[in-house]
């Protein structure tokens, strides 16, 4: 190579390195620029994350006052949302205006939704780091939730009655002359196959009621388990009106000295001996009805009392084999009031029958306030063929991939051959059955197809006697029903007269988040 090439080489060399200089420092600030960028994208990211948590928990710190307690929800919707980081000073209610509620930038939206639902928006604004230098000195954002507060498990008919026989048209019962809206022609529509009932207080735990008694075998033994109360779910839908009715039917704990005597309606159960006191308090709808045991804010009745004692000594035939209004509760509001149900008074054995009933101002048919037990129900059936389907507990179709856990007590006593059958409501396929005994007995319980059942008397010689039942259904992860989503039993006996009590929950949380709606 010439000397002459040789420096023409290097002065190419000196005039390149004098380029890569500003090439880097561009680079250099391209890479910072994305740098800051990805910074600030991954901080609104993750308080784009927080912020949802926020809404979450304030839509299920919120749902559990739906739908009487509205104050209650919102207060603790923002604690929710509060506890998660956030500071709500704004609070726009339900079809309200916006108010302030504290100092904090942060607001809150919410909007009560059918079916038990609360939806909560929460929004905020938030600081960005290096995008400042182009402009973007905030974010906005928001982020939704809804929740939902699931009812207790109603267990005992869709109607607005509970525990009427065989049904209250068929053998002519009583109807007071307070009934302005079809309350009792649209109850007598479910033929239920059993009484509503409760043991007295001296009457052997061996006869079917686990807990209205104080003692154990033939009254031999104390009853750990005794509590003398039952609860019943009076539930009031919105557009009820201004007032809900409530009828007892036979409220009264009478003397009959036989099954089925003559001139009491639809074979009421016999009340040997007679004369324990029957009480019936009503109270108002509170934040836990899946604890009935909470509800303590007596209701106002028309009458000046939310209770109605009958005394053994007032059993009169003024409340035998007849409808009587006990309360009409005034200013009603949408929600769960519970019916407490006792006995007390003297320890006198026998078994009494009742049936309850509400109406409402408007009553509405196709949305009736309900009346279900809640928890558990004593109950009589009182079908005089061999065979009877018996309403238990109705299942929504939230609770798809949960577990239906029924239990009974002396269940499926008979002169002959029992058996017990599940009924799922119609359409429902895909689920499995287990059962279990207290007394360890084989339960004989094929799981086979869509048919889950027990036997329960062989010859006359009763299985369970004094004993629990426990059955477990999984339900399919694509469960669903439509008008009915009542499971049934169906009691194959010799004559379906047995007194048992049932209880029925759904395993799983009652407070869950649902989807929103777009």
């Amino acid at each position: 190579m010439t000397r002459r090439l040789r420096g023409l080489f290097a002065r190419i060399k000196d005039e390149d390195d004098g380029i890569s200089l500003p090439l880097i420092a561009s680079m250099m600030i391209l890479l910072l620029g994305m740098s800051a960028f990805a910074v600030d994208l991954g901080w609104i990211y993750l308080n784009g994350g927080r912020l949802q948590r926020g809404a979450d928990s304030a839509a299920l710190a919120g749902v559990v006052y739906l739908p009487h307690n509205l104050p209650q929800l919102e207060g603790q919707a923002v604690s929710g949302a509060n506890a998660n980081g956030w500071n709500v000073g704004t609070v726009i209610p339900d079809g309200g205006a916006a108010q302030n509620v504290g100092s904090g930038p942060d607001t809150l939206a919410w909007n009560q939704m059918p079916d038990n639902r609360l939806q909560v928006e929460l929004r905020s604004t938030v600081d960005t780091f290096f995008l400042k230098v182009l402009g973007f000195d905030q974010f906005s954002m928001s982020r939704r939730a809804t929740a939902q507060f699931i009812k207790p498990v109603p267990l005992g008919a869709p109607a607005n009655c509970i525990g009427i026989g065989e049904g209250v048209g068929s053998g002519g019962l009583t109807f007071h002359a307070q009934n302005p809206n079809g309350a009792f022609a649209t109850c007598n529509e479910y033929e239920q196959n059993f009484w509503s009932a409760i043991n007295g207080r001296a009457t052997a735990i061996e006869h079917g009621d686990p807990y209205g008694p104080t003692c154990g075998w033939n009254c031999g033994g104390g009853n750990p388990n005794h509590d003398q109360y039952y609860y019943f779910a009076i539930d009031v839908p919105a557009g009820a009106g201004n007032w809900v009715d409530v009828f007892l039917y036979d409220a009264g704990f009478y003397d009959r000295s036989s099954f089925g005597e003559t001139g009491d309606e639809d074979d009421l159960a016999n009340s040997n001996n007679g004369g324990t006191n029957m009480s019936f308090e009503l109270f108002a709808p509170d934040s836990s009805p899946q604890i009935p045991e909470n509800n303590t804010t007596p209701v106002t009745c028309s009458n000046g009392s939310n209770s109605r004692t009958i005394n053994s000594e007032d059993n009169t035939p003024a409340y035998m084999n007849t409808w009587r209004r006990m309360c009409r509760i005034s200013g009603v509001t949408e929600g769960i009031y519970v019916l407490r149900v006792g006995n007390g008074g003297n320890s006198i054995g026998g078994s009494n029958s009742y049936s309850i009933l509400a109406d409402s101002q408007t009553f509405d048919s196709d949305d009736p306030t309900r009346v279900y037990s809640l928890n558990e129900m004593s109950i009589f059936t009182n079908d005089d063929d061999g065979n009877a389907t018996v309403y238990i507990a109705e299942v929504e179709p939230i609770h798809a991939n949960k577990i239906l856990e029924l239990t009974f007590y002396d269940p499926g006593e008979t002169d002959g051959d029992g058996e017990m059958s599940v009924v799922p409501p119609p359409g429902v396929s895909g689920y499995t059955c287990s059962w279990t005994a207290t007394n360890n007995h084989p339960p004989n319980a094929p799981t086979s197809g869509n048919t889950c059942s027990i036997e329960t008397s062989d010859g006359g010689d009763s299985k369970y006697n004094a004993e629990w039942i426990t059955m477990q259904i999984e339900l399919p992860s694509d469960y669903t029903c439509s008008t009915d989503c009542f499971w049934k039993m169906n009691l194959d006996l010799v004559a379906a007269h047995d007194r048992t009590t049932w209880e029925a929950r759904v395993i799983g949380n009652p407070v869950a988040l649902v989807p929103n709606e777009p």
